[in-house]
């Protein structure tokens, strides 16, 4: 799914698995393998705030 400028504001809520520097910026931000984070996408969806909120159970809880 092509990134549309006009749409920023959804297309920031959202990380595409299809886009290599959003798989990259997951991965770094959470010290994962590319592999790992796109594994993360496909299982729990592109939703950015529930990945931030799995990520967190798995440092936190």
């Amino acid at each position: 799914m092509p990134d549309d400028p006009t749409k920023t504001k959804e297309d920031r809520k959202r990380v595409s698995a299809a886009q290599e520097y959003e798989v990259a910026d997951l991965a770094d931000r959470y010290d994962l393998s590319r592999g790992e984070a796109a594994a993360l996408i496909k299982r729990y969806g592109p939703s950015r705030s529930k990945l931030d909120a799995i990520m967190a159970q798995r440092f936190y809880g």
